[in-house]
């Protein structure tokens, strides 16, 4: 039997076992097929496999016919070449797909760990390439592939958007779901996807490059088979929607809740995600079938609280949609959560100020919302990222240098940013982090009893830091930075 190894690298750079991980569902998506049609699949996650460089080489040891790796920009890379490094010396091929070889395909395939890179979705182009591997038929035959020949890379032309609706529900028995399951609000919850894209166009969102601004969905029909096979076949009790706007379309969202809720499945949803327009148009019935399917937690993206911003992000959202619809989550079982982002190019410490405004009165009027903080991060293909360009950010040159592309770090490539902003905001996003006891304290995460004792302890600080916009004497900082609890400066 003619294998394939997929591998998904870790986003940390320690490279221990990681607890409480979601599913690998972009190797789950490429592997199926392939296992459904007889090819032996092995799925080797380094979040979960402390020993994952032995279990590579064994697998190379038998000689696949290829090994694919998934990575999105960032930490990632570096434990995806690492492993591209130690299939090349087996001499095996090296396929990546994913978010950032999506985004620059060209560069990925020409650096000396890469062999071929699948451009977009995977699920058709990874199984015709194995096939083609299989069989020893020309690369040039597949479409949405890149290769290279003397260092060049080439293309097949990119690949339309596949059909979900065709594709075969995921093999779990390729992983161990055990694995997997990330305990919230007292129930195991496994990732599952239902549609893809976003019909909205926010300017700093890979989706306009990857999927330009299309949402394409299960039907409910087919949907529901597969809610049905995790709760039913897998006796899962609960679900996390993977989607990225669950309310692409509204009367497609609620029909899947309703019959949830109808057929009495025994399954908690506790994540779903989507524009804040759309949950402002929910009306008080629309409401009660989300709380009769058990949903128990709304993700939103608000990124800043000032409308200039919000404006430069292409964000289409009312701040006093948003506010209301906060309001109407106080008490009724559902925990929301707000994800905000700091460091754009254009923005003020007049806006800066606004956003964090917003976020204290979000807190005051339903302290069970769980605001979260990133720092912006140009990506590539995006609007933003032309901004950037034009503020002179000078982009890497090598698959390798996008490591220090972080969310969670300003780094010298923030050419946006004048110095002072960059401290300020390192300062605010760590006191953000600590602001709220949801942040540390909340059903979706385990943290450490001496980190929730010593961030109980900081509590005040981190609040006072916040609402009076202080960053001054960054003690607290430069003390989580010795200790590790937070990134240093990235080069």
């Amino acid at each position: 039997m003619k294998k394939v190894v997929l591998v998904y690298p870790s986003n940390k750079f320690g490279g221990s076992v990681q607890s409480r991980v979601e599913l690998p569902l972009g190797l789950l998506a490429i592997g199926s097929p392939l296992h459904r049609a007889g090819y032996r699949v092995v799925i080797i996650d380094q979040r979960t496999d402390g020993n994952w460089r032995d279990t590579l080489a064994r697998e190379l040891a038998e000689r696949p016919l290829c090994v694919g790796i998934s990575a999105m920009t960032g930490p990632q890379i570096r434990n995806g070449i690492e492993a591209s490094r130690i299939v090349k010396a087996h001499g095996v091929p090296v396929v990546w797909g994913g978010i950032h070889a999506t985004l620059l395909p060209q560069q990925t395939v020409e650096d000396e760990s890469v062999d071929i890179v699948v451009e977009g979705e995977g699920e058709e182009t990874f199984f015709d390439l194995v096939t083609a591997l299989d069989r020893g038929t020309p690369l040039s035959q597949v479409r949405g592939l890149w290769w290279k020949e003397n260092g060049r890379g080439l293309s097949s032309g990119p690949r339309p958007y596949i059909d979900l609706n065709r594709q075969a529900p995921l093999a779990y028995e390729l992983v161990r779901l055990d694995d997997y399951l990330i305990d919230v609000f007292g129930r195991g919850h496994i990732s599952l996807e239902t549609s893809r894209g976003c019909p909205f166009r926010c300017s700093y969102c890979y989706n306009t490059k990857v999927y330009q601004g299309t949402w394409r969905a299960l039907t409910p029909d087919e949907a529901m088979r597969r809610i049905r096979i995790l709760v039913k076949d897998h006796g899962i009790k609960g679900i996390l929607f993977t989607d990225d706007n669950f309310f692409g379309k509204q009367k497609w969202a609620l029909e899947i809740l309703r019959r949830i809720a109808d057929e009495g499945l025994d399954v908690t949803v506790s994540k779903i995600d989507a524009h804040v327009g759309s949950f402002a148009l929910l009306s008080v019935e629309d409401m009660q079938v989300l709380r009769k399917a058990g949903c128990r937690m709304v993700m939103m993206g608000i990124e800043s609280g000032s409308p200039k911003v919000l404006n430069i992000l292409n964000k289409r959202m009312r701040i006093p949609d948003l506010l209301a619809f906060n309001r109407r989550l106080r008490g009724s079982g559902m925990r929301p959560h707000y994800f905000f982002m700091m460091g754009f190019p254009g923005e003020t410490l007049e806006d800066l100020r606004q956003t964090l405004a917003l976020k204290t009165q979000l807190s005051q009027e339903n302290p069970e919302g769980v605001p979260r903080f990133n720092i912006f991060t140009p990506f590539p293909g995006t609007g933003l990222y032309d901004v950037c360009l034009q503020h002179g950010l000078q982009p890497p040159e090598r698959l390798a240098d996008w490591v220090t592309f972080n969310y969670r770090t300003v780094n010298r490539r923030a050419v946006w940013l004048s110095d002072r902003q960059k401290r300020i905001i390192r300062m605010l996003h760590f006191a953000t982090l600590l602001a709220e006891r949801n942040n540390f304290i909340n059903p979706y995460k385990k943290t450490r009893l001496w980190v929730k004792l010593a961030a109980l302890l900081y509590l005040s600080v981190a609040r006072f830091r916040v609402r009076r916009f202080f960053y001054r004497f960054p003690l607290d900082l430069k003390m989580a930075e010795w200790l590790g609890v937070y990134p240093k400066q990235g080069a």
